[in-house]
């Protein structure tokens, strides 16, 4: 681990100072892991970018937003590492029934629903490619986040992305 820690700042290091801007703004699928959903991402400046990310789950709704560094990897063109961090807001919403025995009588209870508001702070880290002459970046990334829900939970999250760039 302190190998792939060191490995990262080194290359944050050497390119820091690396134009990393190959498109102005993706929109696109962040497919696989907890926060799938639509993405959208545009450049502020030439290596900082801001993304916003909707997930959609059942009975829940994720809006993620995250401002990130990307730094061009030396004899890679095209590829990008980034780093960010940020926030989300989740709305869980959840509904059911379900039977319970009081006093040798069964009782059964529709739940018209309720919703939670959770808050979270994210991190990631990912690699994205700009696929030359096409208008498109591929990428993967990881983004562990921690939800602030009755207490608190950590998440481990992964994912590709697929972007229309322009």
């Amino acid at each position: 681990m302190k190998k792939v820690r060191t490995f990262i700042m080194s290359l944050i290091l050497i390119s820091g100072t690396v134009c990393a801007e190959d498109y102005g703004t993706g929109i696109g699928l962040r497919l696989g892991g907890l926060s799938s959903g639509l993405s959208i991402k545009g450049f502020v400046n030439s290596t900082s970018a801001l993304e916003g990310i909707a997930s959609f789950g059942r009975h829940s709704f994720i809006a993620t937003g995250l401002y990130e560094k990307h730094f061009e990897i030396p004899g890679a063109t095209g590829l990008n590492m980034y780093i960010g961090a940020g926030g989300h807001l989740g709305f869980f919403g959840y509904r059911g029934s379900y039977f319970y025995k009081k006093k040798n009588e069964y009782f059964y209870v529709y739940d018209e629903g309720r919703t939670a508001v959770v808050p979270g702070i994210d991190v990631i880290i990912g690699l994205e490619y700009k696929i030359k002459d096409v208008p498109l970046a591929v990428g993967v990334d990881i983004k562990p986040f921690i939800d602030f829900f009755d207490g608190s939970g950590f998440y481990f999250d992964g994912a590709l992305n697929i972007r229309y760039v322009f």
